[in-house]
């Protein structure tokens, strides 16, 4: 029965543990994410991109996240594969930070955050004051759930059989890495595993020995957690995650094959402060995975990305994942792709010699995506509503980049074709409105991606403002041409009907992309109290 009580109140604790670093880790993302993605995306020099790795693994309390989210960004092109496996590194070292912190003995401010936070959490009405109460209020759970398992393991040395067990453990460091791995793995946060394993060392006999390799075990398991939520991808981002894994995992066997040597002098390991050898070993580690990043090129030419034709039906979705963050990028990751398929399709329906088998052949792959990103979404677990529609929101930009290419195959390739065959001959003037037309939908199209994976809301408003400047175009373009067909322009009147359909069509595809800059400015609150939202619904998009 003290056992089962023990377990019982351990596993609370820990529960509590994981739930308040999510919990908190949802008000950081809410509050700063356009910011967070936006220095992702920085291509700079590699001490650089180690510091923001690091501040953004202190920021969000673990470094899986900033991985997937590094990750995601090389899959789609946007930052190099070495710029990627370097910020997740860094992240790796800022979460070990994170852990230094929640360790110093500041317990006293856990109730007061709990207090300030959970009265921001419950009464603010305004969603950043809401989401700033979160993030305090998480802090606060973290600290009280920290105090619950040092209670629960407090008395631990009581029981009948702990000290052989623990005496096992402390003789025997590669069994201690590997509870840690699985601790890791089963709670999907190397810091929570940390925390925990502190927690037994502070209050239950666990040794130097043991200790430390509970903690490489740790590391390890948070090495392999990316690579198995991406095992089902073979691109960029698996190759980013399997290298920073590789590079972690031989360090980690390093360290413990080291540790594992019969030379280690046992008073001397004995005199070692057993809380504070952990925490700085941790730090260590996780410092000398910095100090070895200029090994990452060769070993990403381990793992080379492999190309294949159906690299836009996969979606990368972990079996049975719960949690709306890793859900969220898996799709978005699936969405980013279709939005590369388009972009493909238009420049080939838009050259002077676009091949109309290529463009049927990407639509067909465009229609397949969606119909496997429908098929994805149709399993979603259960989620909060604010999490519920951020996904809504990514689906709904896949269900217009797929109407986008309809379009294109459809409509804007027939007309393509009548001119190609010179049934009608369009206008100088009339070439040069729809090389406008098509130059200025091109670079809205490079703003909807940047909106999509950054959500900045400056941003967000230059797409916004670039779909009105395309639909005067589309305007000005109808005006100037009708125009000519009134003077008696023979050209303009015999191909009026492609002019019009053709800057309609692009002015479509345009404004249907546009439509993540509404979402995003809807987020953050900034179309509140406009009527930017009535115009925006309003649209025959």
């Amino acid at each position: 029965m003290d056992v089962l009580n023990f377990l019982a109140h351990l596993m609370s604790g820990a529960t509590l543990l994981l739930f308040a670093v999510r919990f908190m880790r949802i008000g950081i993302e809410r509050l700063w994410s356009p910011r967070i993605r936006k220095n992702l995306s920085g291509h700079t020099s590699a001490p650089s991109l180690l510091a923001k790795g690091a501040g953004l693994g202190f920021l969000m309390q673990g470094a899986t996240v900033v991985m997937l989210m590094a990750a995601g960004l090389a899959g789609s092109g946007t930052i190099p594969l070495l710029s990627a496996a370097l910020l997740a590194v860094g992240a790796d070292f800022g979460s070990a930070l994170a852990v230094q912190f929640l360790t110093l003995p500041v317990g006293a401010i856990g109730p007061l955050a709990i207090l300030i936070g959970g009265w921001l959490y419950l009464n603010a009405s305004e969603p950043d004051r809401r989401n700033f109460g979160r993030v305090i209020l998480g802090l606060g759970l973290v600290f009280l759930s920290l105090s619950l398992i040092r209670q629960a393991v407090a008395p631990l040395q009581q029981f009948a059989g702990a000290g052989t067990v623990l005496a096992y453990l402390n003789g025997d460091p590669v069994t201690a890495a590997i509870l840690g791995l699985i601790l890791a793995l089963a709670m999907h946060s190397s810091l929570a595993a940390i925390l925990t394993a502190l927690a037994f060392a502070s209050h239950g006999d666990l040794g130097v020995i043991g200790g430390l390799g509970f903690v490489i075990g740790c590391n390890i398991g948070s090495a392999l957690l990316p690579v198995w939520l991406l095992r089902a991808d073979h691109g960029e981002a698996a190759s980013v995650a399997k290298s920073v894994a590789a590079l972690r995992v031989s360090l980690g066997a390093l360290c413990l094959a080291t540790l594992s040597l019969p030379y280690w002098d046992a008073e001397f390991l004995a005199s070692l402060p057993v809380y504070r050898t952990l925490l700085m070993a941790h730090l260590g580690f996780n410092l000398m995975l910095m100090l070895l990043s200029p090994t990452l090129p060769a070993i990403l030419r381990l793992f080379p990305v492999t190309e294949t034709d159906a690299e836009e039906e996969r979606i990368l979705l972990p079996e049975n994942e719960q949690d709306p963050r890793f859900l969220a990028a898996a799709l978005r990751g699936q969405v980013n792709r279709m939005l590369e398929l388009l972009i493909q399709m238009f420049e080939t329906a838009t050259g002077h010699s676009g091949n109309l088998a290529d463009i049927d052949a990407l639509e067909t792959r465009l229609n397949r995506a969606l119909s496997r990103l429908r098929e994805t979404y149709a399993r979603l677990p259960e989620m909060p509503e604010e999490d519920a529609q951020d996904i809504r929101q990514i689906m709904d930009f896949a269900i217009r980049i797929e109407a986008s290419g309809d379009l294109l195959s459809g409509k804007y390739a027939a007309i393509r074709r009548e001119a190609e065959r010179r049934e009608f001959v369009f206008t100088e003037a009339g070439e040069a409105e729809i090389a406008t037309l098509t130059d200025q939908v091109r670079r809205g199209m490079v703003l909807a991606r940047h909106v999509f994976w950054s959500g900045d809301p400056a941003a967000a408003r230059d797409l916004v403002l670039h779909k009105q400047y395309v639909t005067n175009l589309e305007a000005d373009s109808k005006r100037q041409h009708l125009i000519r067909v009134r003077s008696g322009n023979l050209l303009s009147l015999a191909s009026s009907d492609g002019h019009l359909e053709l800057v309609a069509a692009l002015k479509s595809i345009n404004s249907k992309l546009a439509t993540i800059g509404y979402a995003v400015l809807d987020k953050s609150g900034e179309l509140a109290n406009t009527r930017l939202k009535a115009k925006a619904g309003a649209q025959d998009l």
